[in-house]
């Protein structure tokens, strides 16, 4: 269930953004422990006119300095409502890192959201996630 968005300026290039696809969801899964077939990340690209830094358009402030240092990438996470706090933690260092390497920035200007969601208010396939998890943990049981 983990999801990510990772909000930037529009401009990077198509397989740096992949590139970071492929190594954040990695990271995020073996974080928070969860099959990557359940992981979904987005990368959201915000056209450089309708974002400021600094308080003012992101194109005229791109025009004066470089990317990497004036981008302040956001990464929204959603996940599980119990997760320990030790995977958030890890979720924020980790994760801004790694956009950060990717990006060419200072994992300083990376800023993250971590949104928790209760099992009762999460649907999988129409299925509250508190009735699926029961059933995954009874067939665990039962299983040995």
């Amino acid at each position: 269930m983990p999801l990510a968005t990772i909000h930037v300026l529009t401009g990077h290039p198509r397989p740096t953004l992949k590139a970071l696809l492929r190594e954040f969801s990695a990271t995020y899964a073996r974080i928070m422990e969860s099959p990557v077939e359940r992981l979904q990340v987005w990368i959201q690209e915000i056209d450089p006119e309708l974002y400021a830094i600094a308080g003012e358009p992101a194109d005229e402030a791109l025009a004066r300095g470089p990317r990497g240092e004036l981008e302040i990438p956001l990464i929204r996470l959603v996940m599980m409502e119990g997760r320990p706090q030790s995977q958030a933690d890890a979720a924020i260092q980790e994760l801004s890192a790694c956009v950060a390497r990717h990006l060419g920035g200072d994992p300083a200007r990376v800023r993250v959201e971590i949104q928790t969601v209760p099992p009762e208010r999460w649907g999988i396939g129409g299925t509250p996630a508190s009735v699926l998890r029961r059933a995954e943990i009874e067939a665990r049981r039962r299983a040995g």
